[in-house]
């Protein structure tokens, strides 16, 4: 895991610690933002996640064709 993700991780877990302490003192309309940047950052991690582990399987399966090739050439 990268840094900025596991910052995005921590962020998104704190704001939504924030909006739960907000609810609690002013209630939920008024902390209804923090929850939905929460949300929203949560989102982003989620995006994140499923982009970097795309991209690892296709380097896998890069790695996997040229030792196949390299077998083939050998063998």
């Amino acid at each position: 895991m990268r840094l900025f993700d596991v910052i995005l991780f921590v962020l998104i877990f704190v704001t939504f610690i924030i909006g739960i302490d907000q609810a609690i003192v002013v209630g939920i309309a008024e902390s209804y933002w923090i929850f939905m940047f929460s949300l929203a950052l949560l989102f982003l991690y989620g995006y994140r996640k499923g982009q970097r582990q795309s991209r690892e399987k296709e380097e896998l399966k890069k790695a996997s064709k040229k030792h196949k090739k390299k077998k083939r050439k050998h063998g």
